[in-house]
């Protein structure tokens, strides 16, 4: 699979028609701010609104609201910008935005209601609600917490959601699909997101309550706040409410985007959508101790638990239960940010000073939505204090390792380029074989192992560089989407069946030529600017030559090949690791029938059934299938 299969959990490939608006659009004239009481004077306000007008213009959002709580007061309710720039409709302190992963603090809360109340503990097992519930890990199947769940300790990896991308699972299925996986950690070694596990929790949230999450937050939380324009639903209802958008900096136009669909599996974990007006009412509950206007709605013990931190992330960063915590000047900030195409949230509090602020905005995460760096700006302002502190960063996580140097050349003499190329092509048959060979086509199994979703996977190639691959998803047993990724010598793309579909750029393009290419060791130095030998890596049977190809634009691509047999055993490209093993003799073609790839996806592996060559191919194999309109 390509570069663009990767991009599928990284960010929504929704490519609509581009809505064109000016670079900088004019800020709507900006509502009255609730009148300051004690903490924060004309000249605070002041400079939080340059603060925020800046960061809106550089940031290319087109609309923001933003509100402060100190001391149980709201100080602070204005919004900038445009939250719909078609119709040219002003955001407003009522706007209604997803936040995204801002919601997981609101499962949180649900627990820790639900344990005041009895329903369950914190210390409880998963299976003890959901008799489903099994984990791939013995260990980790075996102790896993509610806890564990709520602080991303469970060995998942870190936002491995493929199975929900489709929306075709229920959130039962998806729970099912996805806790199978394989971890990619042992359980509670480190922290790694999941989305999973709260939607596992929000399923036992429906059991105890004996109704379905969304009614939990809807009836425990929403109800008694009065936080009267928030919903469950990441598709807001209300008049006033947020478009989404992704900026475009090559043309410097906004493109709308609709919220994933995926956040119906994922829906504990990411579909609230409210208004900085609702949310002050929820900061005042957070700041206030668990109690709003004289009522208790969460014990005192109840929020620290769900604020105390639990899970390391880095030196300054840990994560609490559906709250990340890191140290500013000796007091404790609890944050979480939220954010998709066209999604970002921030909510942040200081318990300590009955201090807290939120951030909504209807554009992709931005500087402003990375844990951190909005109270870095604006603490110093909102608490009185002359300097900033440096903002903690958090990993990315579910991010590939950057690709290691090629180690040092051994003591020993290296081949020449010429001669270690010659010898590949010896190895993988001779070049008479390959260029006998003018097409290929390969059907495999490809297992997304951190995922728990196997796909039925047929390649098809023709020289010199025409692809097509093409899988079918089934997750629990069930088929869950289709994804094509197709090239034809000069362009292509990737299609879904669920809304991900996208056409390369120039640079695509030209990456497919090179990673598609029938018999590319026939090919190497036509397709890159300079090949080098520069060392060797590993020991015994696993020990291979490193081969740097370095094309004209673009990262260099890593070849590892084989000291003993000549043949390519690995290549490291664009993020992604590939091994190949167990090597088999196909007309005289040596292929590799097992690949296993490390990516931004996790472990996939790859198991070859049968290989064909000289198949008789139409052009129609190589070409889009559906009419290109909406698509980039």
């Amino acid at each position: 699979m390509s570069r663009r299969l990767a991009a599928l959990v990284a960010a929504t490939l929704v490519a609509v028609a581009g809505c064109r608006a000016p670079a900088r659009p004019t800020p709507a004239p900006a509502p009255p701010t609730t009148p300051a009481p004690r903490g924060l004077n004309d000249a605070a306000i002041a400079r939080i609104d340059a603060l925020l007008e800046a960061q809106r213009v550089e940031q290319h959002i087109p609309g923001l609201a933003f509100a402060v709580v100190l001391d149980d007061q709201v100080v602070y309710l204005k919004a900038f910008g445009r939250r719909d720039l078609e119709r040219d409709l002003p955001a407003t302190p009522d706007t209604v935005f997803p936040i995204g992963s801002c919601t997981k603090a609101f499962t949180s809360m649900a627990v820790a209601i639900s344990q005041d109340r009895g329903l369950l503990s914190l210390d409880d097992s998963p299976k003890k609600y959901l008799p489903y519930f099994h984990m791939a890990d013995p260990v980790a199947d075996a102790q896993v917490t509610l806890r564990d769940m709520l602080a991303h300790r469970t060995g998942l990896r870190a936002y491995a959601d493929l199975a929900a991308e489709p929306a075709v699972l229920s959130r039962e299925e998806y729970v099912r699909a996805s806790t199978a996986a394989e971890p990619s950690a042992p359980f509670r070694a480190r922290f790694q997101y999941s989305n999973a596990m709260y939607a596992a929790v929000g399923e036992i949230l429906g059991v105890v309550h004996g109704t379905s999450w969304e009614r939990v937050i809807e009836t425990e939380i929403f109800a008694p706040l009065g936080m009267r324009s928030s919903a469950t639903a990441a598709t807001a209802t209300a008049a006033d409410r947020a478009t989404g958008y992704r900026y475009v900096s090559e043309t410097r136009t906004w493109t709308p985007v609709p919220p994933p669909r995926s956040l119906g599996a994922l829906a504990p974990g990411g579909s609230v959508t409210s208004s900085a007006r609702d949310l002050t009412r929820w900061l005042r509950l957070l700041t206030g101790g668990g109690v709003l206007d004289g009522r208790r709605l969460v014990s005192t013990a109840g929020l620290r638990a769900l604020t105390t931190p639990t899970t390391p992330i880095n030196d300054s960063l840990s994560y609490a239960l559906g709250w990340a915590t890191y140290d500013r000047n000796g007091l404790r900030v609890v944050e979480h940010n939220g954010g998709s195409d066209g999604i970002s949230a921030l909510v942040s509090f200081i318990p300590e000073r009955r201090a807290g602020f939120v951030f909504l905005a209807n554009t992709s995460p931005n500087f402003m939505t990375k844990i951190g760096n909005a109270g870095t700006l604006l603490w110093p302002v909102i608490l009185g204090e002359p300097t900033h502190t440096p903002a903690p960063t958090a990993p990315a996580h579910g991010a590939p390792a950057p690709a290691p140097p090629p180690p040092a050349p051994s003591a020993g003499d290296l081949p020449t380029v010429d001669a270690l190329l010659a010898r590949m092509i010896r190895a993988a048959g001779g070049e008479r074989v390959l260029r006998r060979h003018r097409s290929i086509a390969i059907h495999a199994t490809k297992t997304y192992a951190n995922h728990g979703v196997i796909a039925d996977l047929t390649i098809r190639g023709r020289a010199p560089d025409a692809r097509s691959e093409d899988e079918v998803w089934t997750a629990v047993g069930k088929e869950i989407g289709r994804v094509r990724i197709y090239f034809d010598g000069a362009h292509g793309g990737q299609e879904t069946t669920f809304g991900q579909d996208a056409r390369n750029d120039p640079a695509g393009n030209e990456r497919a030529h090179r990673d598609f290419a029938l018999h590319p060791l026939l090919e190497l130095r036509r397709l890159y600017r300079e090949i080098r030998v520069d060392g060797v890596d590993g020991a015994g049977e696993k020990q291979a030559y490193v081969v740097t190809l370095v094309p004209a634009d673009g990262a260099p691509v890593v070849l590892r090949v084989s000291t003993s047999t000549g043949l390519v055993i690995g290549r490291d490209a664009d993020g992604a690791s590939t091994r190949y093993g167990d090597f088999r003799a196909v007309d005289g073609e040596v292929v590799p029938y097992a690949m296993t790839i490390e990516d931004a996806l996790g472990e996939t592996e790859i198991r070859v059934d049968e290989v064909r060559f000289n198949v008789p191919m139409a052009d129609a194999v190589f070409a889009p299938t559906k009419v290109p309109a909406g698509i980039r």
